[in-house]
């Protein structure tokens, strides 16, 4: 099974009177869910699972609707910040909230509304193992967050921290594979070429569909499919 990770796009900031902040995508944030569909239209997927935060759902729901999908609400696929009244990207924290900023450097969890650390990775642990016993499908797309991705990763590569992949960009996409067994390993880290490439079809690292010809034929083929440069100005967010 491969899960493809897919951080949520850039959402907008807000603050609540005490709720829990959920904010919808950003102008760009939208732009960045489009080019992960187109992306990922290239790819067989079988299932679609998100957090609760509209942020997530949002992103996936261009591929949702591209591949007629009804995701999967997993709510402890949520950011550690699951509760917190105050969203913003990271950033702009500083700058936009400076008093809860103050707060998250001092680990003052409990105060802004944030888990635990240990807290935080038992939960998103727990749904990850959950997802990798159901097996809901060969391929899975699991849009969700950044923190909660970081967690994944490094579990599956043997670190005990679980901010030791922080900050991965947003609609970035990271994949995990798992063997029938259970065992993982990670075949990528935040990829971002959908922000500025447009697949015509997926060769992969065999080459598949070229076997028993020489490389020359093989490259000369693959160079006129190969992907462009994204125009009518599909581009102009890629940063």
């Amino acid at each position: 099974m491969e899960l493809i990770f897919v951080r949520h796009g850039e959402p907008v900031s807000v603050r609540t009177a005490g709720e829990p902040a959920d904010p919808p995508l950003s102008e760009r944030g939208s732009w960045q869910a489009d080019r992960v569909s187109r992306w990922l239209a290239a790819e067989p997927v079988d299932a679609l699972v998100t957090s609760n935060k509209t942020r997530a759902q949002q992103t996936v729901a261009p591929l949702a609707a591209q591949r007629a999908l009804a995701p999967r609400v997993v709510a402890d696929l949520d950011e550690i910040d699951r509760r917190a009244p105050i969203y913003a990207p990271i950033q702009h924290l500083a700058r936009e909230f400076p008093d809860y900023w103050q707060k998250i450097v001092d680990q003052r969890w409990d105060e802004i509304g944030w888990d635990a650390p240990e807290v935080f990775r038992d939960r998103v642990l727990a749904a990850y193992e959950a997802l990798v016993r159901e097996r809901p499908g060969e391929r899975v797309v699991v849009g969700c967050h950044g923190g909660v991705i970081g967690v994944v990763l490094s579990h599956v590569v043997g670190v005990a921290t679980p901010f030791a992949f922080a900050n991965l960009p947003f609609a970035s996409i990271s994949r995990v594979v798992v063997d029938a067994n259970g065992r993982a390993q990670v075949r990528s880290i935040s990829e971002v070429g959908h922000f500025d490439a447009t697949r015509t079809r997926v060769v992969g690292p065999d080459g598949e569909g070229f076997a028993g010809r020489g490389w020359q034929d093989a490259a000369r083929e693959l160079g006129n499919g190969a992907p462009q440069r994204a125009h009518d100005g599909e581009d102009a967010h890629g940063d």
